[in-house]
């Protein structure tokens, strides 16, 4: 069985969690053999597979990225993200059990880092590779944690923390799950903010969002150009030089949002919702387990 994780120009936190967590939960688990498919974190739900291989879901969800997929009998769900991923599929509603980041809980101990940081902030990788978040941070008087760094600094990172402000979905999952309030930041592109109340009506939450617009002039025109237009690669490809002829000016009014953002309360999923999750997956954990171990043996 071969595991698949998304991975675009940049390594990014949420996705990466696929490499850090599935190699604890299951080490020897995965080979290259396509034949099986692994989908566990992500929106990675796709209707452009290979129909003839067989899709092991293991709490992945459906982002709207491409069409939905075509659910046959080459598809094996063990839980899926969320409810509205269950109901786009046309599959049990009882399979919507939440993120599998929430297995993160069976592997990290946020309890024994010390707290060293009031708020910090985590942008969406995108935000992060277009603006100048690292410096709107420093005005703002913030920690600023990078959603491409390694899937251990952010994770120690987030667990110094005494409150998360993040527009990046996973910076707030493994939040809630690690139990560090946190303050979800609306998505600035359209297509990145249906899958976070996915994740949220498994745990029967309202996200409470705010709005911060971008950081810079290069963050503001790619957001108002079609991503992966002409226009959106040039100006990606010329971010340095337009950082350089505006001084990297940082917006004022978004350094001033994000200051009022970090002073309000943080949210958490109940301790009840997040604990029954945590509990249901690993459940499905031992029953993965098992129906491979029989198949292998069947095999010999």
């Amino acid at each position: 069985m071969k595991m698949f994780a998304y991975r675009g120009k940049h390594e990014n936190f949420g996705d990466e969690l696929n490499h850090w967590l599935w190699e604890r939960l299951l080490p020897d688990f995965f080979d290259d053999d396509e034949s099986q498919l692994f989908l566990g974190i992500g929106s990675i739900l796709y209707d452009n597979f290979d129909p003839n291989m067989q899709k092991i879901v293991f709490g992945s969800g459906y982002g709207g990225y491409t069409n939905p997929p075509k659910v046959d009998g080459n598809w094996t769900f063990y839980f899926v993200r969320g409810k509205k991923t269950a109901e786009i599929l046309g599959i049990d509603p009882s399979y919507a059990i939440g993120d599998s980041g929430i297995l993160t809980r069976s592997c990290w101990d946020a309890k024994n880092v010390e707290k060293r940081y009031p708020v910090s902030f985590i942008p969406h990788y995108e935000s992060a590779m277009h603006g100048s978040w690292d410096k709107a941070c420093e005005l703002a008087g913030i920690h600023y944690i990078d959603p491409r760094w390694s899937v251990e600094k952010v994770l120690t990172e987030i667990s110094a923390s005494h409150k998360i402000v993040s527009e990046a979905m996973h910076g707030c999952i493994i939040s809630d799950a690690l139990r560090v309030p946190w303050r979800a930041i609306r998505p600035i592109a359209l297509e990145n903010r249906a899958k976070w109340y996915d994740w949220a009506s498994a745990l029967d939450l309202e996200i409470d969002f705010d709005p911060i617009g971008p950081s810079n002039l290069v963050e503001a025109g790619a957001a108002l150009v079609p991503k992966n237009s002409y226009l959106w690669k040039n100006i990606t490809f010329r971010r340095r030089r337009i950082l350089q002829l505006t001084g990297n000016y940082v917006f004022g009014s978004t350094v001033k949002t994000l200051q009022r953002v970090a002073e309000k309360p943080g949210q958490l999923s109940s301790e009840e919702a997040t604990v029954n999750a945590h509990n249901r997956m690993l459940r499905e954990l031992d029953r993965l387990k098992q129906d491979f171990s029989r198949k292998t043996a069947s095999a010999l």
